[in-house]
């Protein structure tokens, strides 16, 4: 218990001039923990947290792990389907993988309907790692595809991306058109 709430509320719970003595029996620390702990409004907090992308974001997770979580979130939140909803979702997704959605020619995901961009994000999700895993299995000589700096995009942050992108060459010395 090195980081995070539980170790602030013990921190503080230990540095009380009383301590743990500060507590007269066990039903008045289990109040002052479901204070500390559990929101009084779970559907505000759930609300609260799909406005915080860094909370609720794919990030590294899998598009299954993210779908999962926010839908808890939108369940608790009790958010109707609609633009917002599906915008919320879009901003949540892992760039590279928004960036294939945002490509699509045709099948693109309906703005009002949450439930097309689960299934567009689903599909494109699964052709990225079909792709990867046959550039693993056949690696380009020379090469790099898009497909593995996506995977590499999804296992690393931004940064990695812009590295594995080869420098453009310079150009050979011209004749001068004076």
């Amino acid at each position: 218990m090195k980081a995070g709430w539980a170790s602030t509320y013990a921190l503080h719970v230990l540095q009380h001039p009383g301590g743990v003595g500060s507590f007269t029996d066990w039903a008045a620390f289990e109040k002052d923990f479901w204070a500390e702990f559990f929101p009084i409004d779970p559907a505000k907090s759930a609300a609260l947290a799909l406005r915080n992308r860094e909370q609720y974001g794919q990030g590294k997770r899998t598009l299954d792990e993210y779908i999962d979580s926010f839908q808890a979130l939108v369940e608790q939140a009790a958010y109707p389907d609609g633009l917002q909803l599906c915008l919320t979702f879009q901003d949540g997704l892992h760039p590279a993988l928004m960036e294939c959605i945002n490509n699509l020619a045709e099948g693109c995901p309906d703005d009002e309907q949450i439930a097309s961009w689960y299934k567009v994000a689903w599909d494109q999700w699964q052709l990225m790692e079909i792709q990867r895993e046959l550039c693993q299995a056949h690696p380009a000589p020379r090469s790099t595809s898009m497909v593995t700096l996506w995977h590499s995009a999804l296992l690393h942050s931004g940064p990695a991306l812009a590295r594995a992108t080869p420098a453009p060459r310079p150009l050979p010395p011209g004749i001068p058109m004076d």
